[in-house]
């Protein structure tokens, strides 16, 4: 059965490094893959070999109906997922390699989900695994030309290297970067990044002298955020799971200790699935004294041009790693309103884009 694209190693690398880059992204990379299948289905996906569920980050070939079944009921009994959880990471199979297809067709699996949208077997390859997660890319296919199938599997072989190193740099680029953490400093804001189960990421040094402060908020032995707020705590949690509420923010608490009082805001960062999955989900809390931090700490900025006490918290937070939305919900102002507040100090710094905008304010 010859492949229906001429789409090949060389091609799908360069689309696995231009994704990483910018330059495209891992929809172009997913769509590309899938013409050499027919009927395909392919999809960057997790599964949790404990939990024994996962879900499709990001496909391409399925519709929103076969996705949604997929990530609500049929992960849970995928029988695919017990042999992928142990075979070789970078070993791209096929599906009988997985379970036989005389076994496979016995299946809820494949009688309810697989021939509702026209697919009989697949290929697939683990490229990471890790706290029994995996990571994996797969293409569901009409095919059971063994042969045929054989050959693709071993095109993701090749591939899953490529696909490790752009993971890898991913996963080093963690959220919480020095020129968000500076500039809070600079204004006397605190700025915690949270992780999965509450875990510390990162925090700048306003931060930390506001914990030592007793700010309503601590630091447990094993490095988790923990909190005398109940409420707080929950949402603490709540926004550091991989799945949050559908509305996931901002939350504020006030916090009274005898040296001071502080507002801490809780917001979950968005970010690609693929940064998600590999690095974890985000959340910020941002921590201001009561009242909050005073204008004139503009000075500490390298910024030419001196910014008011509002542009210069919108530029934190931008610089922080939030989009302008976000920006909005944290400070409790219009979308419009930050925006407007983002063009004015685009024009009084000289730049035209948020990239240029931590450079400008870097030192």
């Amino acid at each position: 059965m010859p492949a229906t694209t001429h789409a090949n190693l060389e091609s799908l690398t360069d689309l696995v490094y231009g994704a990483l880059f910018g330059e495209t992204d891992w929809q172009d990379f997913l769509d590309t893959l899938n013409t050499r299948m027919p009927d395909a289905k392919t999809t960057l996906f997790y599964h949790d070999s404990v939990a024994g569920a996962g879900a499709f980050s990001l496909c391409s070939g399925l519709d929103d109906t076969g996705l949604e079944g997929y990530n609500r009921y049929y992960c849970t009994i995928n029988p695919w997922m017990p042999k992928a959880a142990v075979r070789p990471v970078g070993l791209g199979v096929i599906a009988d390699q997985m379970l036989p297809h005389a076994e496979l067709v016995k299946t809820e699996f494949y009688n309810d989900f697989m021939r509702s949208i026209g697919c009989r077997s697949s290929v697939g390859v683990t490229i990471l695994r890790e706290n029994n997660r995996s990571f994996n890319l797969s293409t569901l296919t009409s095919s059971t030309d063994t042969g045929f199938n054989r050959v693709n599997a071993d095109l993701l072989t090749r591939l899953a290297p490529h696909l490790q190193r752009a993971f890898d740099f991913i996963r080093r680029d963690k959220a919480g970067n020095e020129t968000g953490r500076s500039l809070f400093d600079a204004i006397g804001v605190g700025l915690i990044y949270i992780s999965e189960g509450r875990q510390i990421r990162s925090m700048n040094l306003a931060a930390q002298q506001m914990l030592a402060t007793d700010a309503g908020i601590s630091v447990t032995p094993t490095g988790r955020l923990s909190s005398s707020d109940r409420d707080f705590l929950e949402h603490l949690g709540s926004f550091s799971r991989y799945r949050p509420p559908a509305a996931a923010g901002p939350f504020t608490a006030r916090f009274d200790s005898a040296c001071a009082s502080f507002k801490c805001t809780l917001v979950r960062l968005t970010s690609d699935f693929m940064t998600e999955f590999l690095q974890g989900p985000t959340a910020a809390v941002v921590i201001e004294r009561i009242p909050v931090a005073r204008p004139e700490l503009n000075d500490h900025l390298p910024a030419k041009r001196q910014l008011t006490a509002a542009e210069l918290r919108i530029a934190s937070s931008i610089a922080a790693g939030l989009s302008p939305r976000e920006t909005a919900k944290l400070h409790g102002i219009s979308y419009e309103t930050a925006r407007t507040h983002l063009k004015n100090i685009y024009s009084k710094l000289g730049v035209n884009s948020q990239v240029a905008l931590v450079r400008r304010l870097m030192p």
